[in-house]
């Protein structure tokens, strides 16, 4: 592949090692990665076959979900592959659109952590907070007990209901309530 970039200079992706190409693993996809590679190594059963498909697991993974990053080496602008194989730069010349380059390969169907917390000691005007993607800003701020745990096991059945949820877990003054893992 070729590709010409704005200020006229070339990228060539004819072979592997170049030094102006990269992979990128969106952080949302990263620890699945890296569970995955534990995964084949513990798990890959005793023999050369297991372990040659575990490895190639791994591969085919890492191929999905990468995307391609090049770095003209006349200009420095950098190229993204997009969800549609195509080629975004970093610097966009039309306004941004609140679409993340760096999001999961998943898109929409990416499994993600449930974390409430409540701490009576907290000097804040809220004593509580639950992280979950798509919570509006404060949102996530409680000040009633009975509050934040009842959103955090709505939210909990909900994303297990669509599936959308790797683990959860709820404490109360660092005491562990409640914890869940997509693997239990």
């Amino acid at each position: 592949m070729k590709i010409r970039c704005d200020c006229g200079g070339i990228i060539v992706d004819q072979t592997d090692y170049l030094p102006y190409k990269g992979h990128l693993i969106s952080d949302q996809d990263w620890f699945d990665f890296l569970d995955a590679i534990d995964r084949a190594i513990e798990k890959s059963g005793p023999t050369e076959k297991d372990k040659e498909r575990a490895a190639m697991g791994i591969r085919r993974m890492a191929g999905h979900l990468t995307k391609l990053i090049y770095q003209c080496t006349s200009c420095g602008l950098l190229y993204f592959t997009n969800d549609e194989e195509e080629l975004e730069t970093f610097q966009k010349s039309e306004p941004f659109e609140g679409r993340s380059i760096l999001a999961s390969a998943h898109g929409g169907n990416w499994k993600q952590p449930l974390i409430g917390s409540w701490d009576d000691s907290r000097k804040y005007s809220f004593k509580g907070y639950l992280w979950c993607k798509g919570l509006e800003e404060g949102e996530g701020n409680f000040d009633s007990w009975e509050r934040l745990e009842e959103k955090y096991y709505d939210m909990l059945l909900d994303l297990k209901k669509r599936n959308l949820l790797r683990s959860a877990h709820l404490k109360k003054n660092n005491e562990i309530v409640h914890q869940w893992s997509d693997e239990s």
